[in-house]
């Protein structure tokens, strides 16, 4: 995959504009951190390579596009929920209706990333990527950060 989407939940207000813009209802949540009082967290799909949901869906409705995300297949989907049990961002939804939904990218060019004011949500070439993430905690800090490890 040639571009990656960040997420910097320290910029995030929980303003909210990044989930309105979002044409996937619940392809994307923030949700306020009830121990850092003004944080949120911003649960969206990072289209992992390789991604776990893809791997643990034993019925094919989860596979990667030509451009790297991670597309879900309704009409194959069970709501199992095997892929949200294995999603490290807790970023697979089971909607009030029974289906699942997630961030399939807006096909390359994601809506709540333009939405995003604040520069919470970036989507970058992955190059530039890997100089943000030098600055990140790892995923397994922030794992253990949210009481998940």
């Amino acid at each position: 995959m040639e571009y990656l989407l960040h997420v910097l939940t320290e910029k995030c207000t929980g303003c909210m504009d990044c989930v309105e813009a979002c044409p996937i209802e619940d392809g994307i949540r923030v949700i306020p951190l009830p121990i850092l009082q003004g944080r949120w967290d911003i649960a969206i799909c990072r289209h992992c390579n390789p991604a776990p949901c893809v791997e643990v869906c034993e019925f094919g409705a989860l596979s990667v596009s030509g451009n790297g995300a991670v597309i879900l297949n309704q009409s194959l989907c069970t709501s199992c929920k095997a892929c949200t049990a294995v999603c490290p961002f807790g970023a697979v939804f089971l909607r009030p209706d029974g289906t699942m939904a997630k961030c399939d990218l807006c096909s390359g060019s994601p809506r709540c990333v333009a939405a995003c004011e604040e520069g919470a949500l970036v989507y970058e070439r992955v190059e530039r990527k890997r100089a943000l993430m030098k600055e990140k905690p790892s995923v397994v800090e922030l794992l253990e950060f949210k009481g998940l490890r």
